[in-house]
């Protein structure tokens, strides 16, 4: 059984289900689309299937998420605890450090699929290969009306551009602290449209303190 706090204090209270670990990754994942137990677990690297079905479990006894025709969704109580999980988001972009070992290039092109409306796309797919220079890594990014995927093996379509950066340049650029621009060979357009997708993440603007 969880433990608590034994105190009547709403931070308490609030705490003893948000507090808890992989708590917040997972409502950032129901928070930006993922309905699926599997897509919240690709959201989530290093979260063991066991503490994901846990967690899940506790967060619906608690009314925090619903599930249905084997999906999950936020409650309005759910909906309303994402703005904890905002307000968090914004605190850590502006004070806390992002060090090397932060660095997850996998996670940045993730967020990014889960953010792009494919109905806004500008055309039917665009396909983005992400090489990285500080490791064999190799992603693509592909984004299309039939739904947002990130590749770890050539999914046989063709490229609309190449980005070419180390895995912190990615990050900073994720964080908007700059432009796709110097790292991406391709159409005039193509950098236009990175550049207005990662903006899409509710931290971009946040400036480090």
């Amino acid at each position: 059984m969880k433990k608590g706090y034994g105190q009547y204090c709403p931070i308490a209270l609030g705490a003893e289900i948000f507090a808890e670990r992989w708590t917040p990754i997972i409502l950032r994942n129901l928070m930006v689309g993922c309905h699926r137990f599997s897509a919240i677990l690709e959201g989530a690297p290093g979260l063991p299937r066991s503490v994901l079905a846990q967690r899940l479990r506790s967060l619906e006894h608690d009314g925090v998420i619903e599930h249905r025709d084997n999906e999950y969704h936020l409650t309005p109580a759910g909906r309303e605890l994402t703005e904890v999980c905002l307000a968090l988001g914004t605190w850590g972009a502006r004070w806390r450090e992002v060090r090397p070992e932060h660095h997850d290039p996998h996670l940045v092109l993730w967020t990014l699929s889960r953010l792009v409306e494919p109905a806004f796309l500008p055309r039917p797919r665009v396909v983005v290969r992400v090489d990285l220079t500080d490791r064999s890594d190799r992603y693509w990014l592909v984004l299309s009306v039939s739904g947002n995927e990130v590749c770890l093996r050539d999914p046989g379509f063709a490229e609309d551009g190449v980005i070419i950066a180390d895995a912190g340049s990615l990050v900073r650029w994720h964080r908007g602290l700059g432009s796709i621009g110097p790292f991406l060979t391709g159409p005039p357009w193509l950098e236009q449209a990175l550049d207005g997708w990662v903006l899409l993440s509710p931290f971009a603007g946040v400036r480090p303190a």
